[in-house]
């Protein structure tokens, strides 16, 4: 799948890590009454689970403490299948994950392989810990993913500006507006010294608009 023999295997850990970013913390649990933003963020997500497919291009940066990467991320979103493509910068990696209700695999630019049940136990096997991959479909399009929050905070357009899920802490930048919705442009999650940055470039939305 992966021709170019500039592209080496990049390092599953380097590929998973979380961004280290000295003198951050983790967002506490908000406390606030939502009463006037909550029906703006129930009516944008009802309108983000109405959409089957999305993709989206950007910037992705992870680092787990120890040990990071960088690069270009395109992910492609149909229903409950996934495909994320990353090219690490200056060619030193690229792998493709893919994961549907069946399973999870992981191919490296070299023509490894690695499957797995589901997408955490994939990460969970390779590198010793969980990255909430599937919850991240959600976090990226700026929606509480389903399971308990421990806290968040809608800006006054009903936009989630934090969350705190899953131990994670995600801090969400600008939005932009893509056909009539307002997307994330910009996220940060944090869990201990483990952080993921992603910048998006361009959202699309298959047949909305049609």
């Amino acid at each position: 799948m992966f021709s170019d023999p500039r592209w080496a295997a990049l390092p599953l850990l380097c590929i998973l890590g979380l961004l280290l970013l000295p003198g951050c913390r983790a967002v506490p649990p908000v406390q606030v009454d939502h009463a006037r933003q909550q029906p703006l963020y129930d009516a944008r997500a009802a309108r983000l689970n109405r959409i089957d497919g999305w993709s989206l291009e950007g910037r992705l940066a992870v680092n787990d403490g120890k040990e990071g990467a960088s690069g270009f991320l395109r992910w492609r979103q149909e229903g409950a299948s996934s495909q994320l493509d990353f090219h690490g910068a200056f060619g030193r990696g690229a792998w493709r994950l893919l994961a549907d209700a069946q399973g999870a695999e992981l191919e490296f630019a070299d023509g490894s392989r690695y499957t797995a049940g589901t997408v955490d136990e994939l990460v969970r096997g390779q590198v010793g810990w969980s990255v909430p991959v599937a919850k991240l479909a959600w976090w990226v399009r700026g929606l509480a993913a389903p399971g308990q929050v421990t806290g968040w905070q809608l800006d006054d357009e009903g936009r989630l500006s934090a969350l705190q899920q899953d131990g994670w802490s995600i801090e969400f930048g600008r939005y932009g507006v893509v056909d009539e919705l307002p997307m994330p442009l910009k996220l940060t999650a944090r869990r201990d010294v483990r952080m993921v940055k992603l910048a998006v470039k361009a959202w699309e939305f298959p047949g909305v608009g049609d």
